[in-house]
């Protein structure tokens, strides 16, 4: 909803500067709509296995090796949004006085998108993790390619 928000903000802005009245306040509202759309995109994505993995070699070894490296990948993933949301809260918390510059509204509303999105990611990520330490059985778990 937010990306169709952003196009129409971003189109209507245009279309209305070149008949001389710009609307200056636009591309503030579409940067900030487009982090928040950004980062829970990227949780959605996530969670239905939508993001890009090369699994061609993984997929020929043994149920075992398999689950182990999908044990081990998820968690260092989870390492990398921890410190993403420490640093991003760190980043926000810094720019709560900088203001968007036609808005009168605090950068920090951007900015908090980062830690909040990886956050949600983690949490995905926990339950990915939960189901790959109960699965037992020598199955290989590809995505629903019907959601493509």
């Amino acid at each position: 909803m937010f990306i169709i928000l952003i196009v129409l903000l971003v189109f209507t802005a245009a279309v209305v500067r070149w008949v001389g009245f710009p609307i200056a306040w636009s591309i503030d509202v579409a940067q900030l709509l487009f982090g928040w759309v950004v980062f829970l995109g990227a949780d959605i994505a996530l969670k239905n296995d939508s993001h890009i993995g090369v699994d061609m070699i993984i997929n020929k070894f043994p149920f075992k090796v398999r689950k182990t490296v999908k044990i081990i990948n998820y968690i260092c993933i989870q390492v990398f949004l921890l410190i993403i949301v420490y640093y991003g809260v760190s980043l926000s918390i810094e720019n709560y006085q900088r203001l968007f510059n036609t808005l009168k509204l605090s950068y920090s509303y951007a900015t908090i998108s980062v830690p909040v999105g990886s956050a949600l990611m983690f949490i995905t990520m926990c339950e990915k993790l939960k189901r790959v330490i109960t699965e037992e059985e020598d199955h290989v778990s590809l995505p629903d390619k019907s959601a493509w």
